[in-house]
């Protein structure tokens, strides 16, 4: 004798028979009826967590966008897997850019040369202390590559682009102009800096740099809106 088990949808249009149960007097019999559809999904999903387990994958990497990104000294690229992590510290990274005199252009009428340079020191410390918190040593794969490359990039930026620009100049001109200042504190900033001496080469190398560093926030904003 057999009793089945059976669900049926609100239409009663398809009948599935999930369990049966045959019964002969002295044994008791189980049957689970499961589609073919489901076990291929389960052992899809198993497989997929083996995989993870045994190499460190993640399964979001198989579905994020891969972003080239590049160095706006050097020319190089690098290629990265835009997920979670990457994407915070891009944007981390981006928006200290676009607040500070840094990423935005420089106006030569407007800007004050001691306020730049005050701003790209600071640029230089809430970046150094944005990627000591990124917490490598818990990462591993594909997503510690990745992010390291980002590390990299970020301060290869830094060292090739602010660090050249301020040991040739800033020590030189905020003597000069701390002088000036005293004899002719008459003079709004933006008129005394006019008479340093290398005006015009000084302020075509901060206009250079910025542009390099508006073209990084460039690709930082790519990859972190990925």
């Amino acid at each position: 004798m057999a009793n089945n088990l059976t669900a049926l949808n609100t239409n009663d249009v398809t009948e599935y028979k999930l369990i049966t149960v045959f019964e002969n007097g002295i044994d008791t019999t189980l049957s689970i009826n499961v589609p073919v559809l489901l076990i291929a999904i389960l052992l899809t999903l198993i497989g997929v967590l083996i995989v993870k387990w045994l190499f460190g994958w993640s399964f979001k990497n198989f579905l994020v966008d891969e972003i080239t990104l590049k160095d706006p000294y050097t020319g190089s690229t690098v290629k990265i897997k835009a997920n979670k992590e990457d994407r915070k510290v891009a944007h981390k990274i981006w928006t200290e850019l676009v607040t500070r005199k840094a990423a935005i252009p420089f106006e030569k009428n407007k800007d004050v040369i001691i306020e730049v340079y005050d701003s790209w020191h600071t640029l230089f410390q809430c970046v150094r202390e944005q990627i000591s918190l990124i917490p490598i040593e818990k990462m591993n794969g594909r997503e510690k590559k990745d992010i390291e490359a980002l590390i990299d990039i970020s301060i290869s930026v830094l060292n090739e682009g602010l660090r050249p620009h301020l040991t040739q100049w800033q020590a030189k001109f905020r003597a000069w102009y701390t002088a000036e200042k005293e004899v002719k504190p008459e003079k709004s900033p933006q008129e005394i800096q006019e008479n340093y001496p290398h005006y015009e080469e000084l302020v075509d190398d901060i206009i250079l740099v910025n542009e390099k560093l508006i073209s990084w926030a460039d690709e930082l904003k790519k990859l972190a809106r990925a």
